[in-house]
């Protein structure tokens, strides 16, 4: 059995388990492309959080968040790539850190000063609280960054 057989194999086990869920414990059905999706943002964030000091629960608060935001910006970004918003998403949010002049000494994280206002500004947008004319300026510049760096 060659690569391409084992993935067939194993999205057909996928949709099997997905339509079971959703037939016997009234889940909601997932797509597979959201899931593909969920992978590429736990990719990133592994990538540029695993050396923040957080707990488990902080850091699944993260991916939660990521993946929710970046999922509902998929109705903003028009027929921009999903997978290339998300990557722009993550580069607008982290810093360099360490020997700048030299790549193997220079790390990518986080940048939480930068994030963590983006990410209370979108909370608040979710749950309906009225916006600062600055936290709307932030929204709406950090989507408009991330949308300018696309078009590289």
């Amino acid at each position: 059995m060659d690569a391409f057989e084992r993935f067939e194999e194993l999205s057909a086990h996928v949709e099997q388990m997905n339509a079971e869920a959703a037939r016997q414990a009234d889940l909601p059905y997932i797509r597979l492309h959201d899931y593909v999706h969920y992978c590429d943002v736990k990719t990133f964030l592994h990538d540029y959080a695993r050396r923040l000091r957080m707990t488990d629960e902080e850091r699944q608060a993260l991916l939660r968040f990521c993946f929710r935001d970046t999922l509902e910006r998929k109705a903003h970004i028009g027929e921009r790539d999903l997978y290339a918003y998300t990557y722009h998403y993550f580069k607008a949010m982290v810093v360099r850190t360490g020997n700048l002049d030299t790549p193997d000494d220079c790390v990518e994280k986080l940048d939480m000063d930068r994030f963590g206002p983006y990410r209370s500004a979108r909370e608040k947008q979710w749950q309906g609280l009225p916006l600062t004319q600055a936290e709307r300026e932030l929204l709406a510049g950090t989507e408009q960054k991330i949308l300018n760096s696309m078009r590289l």
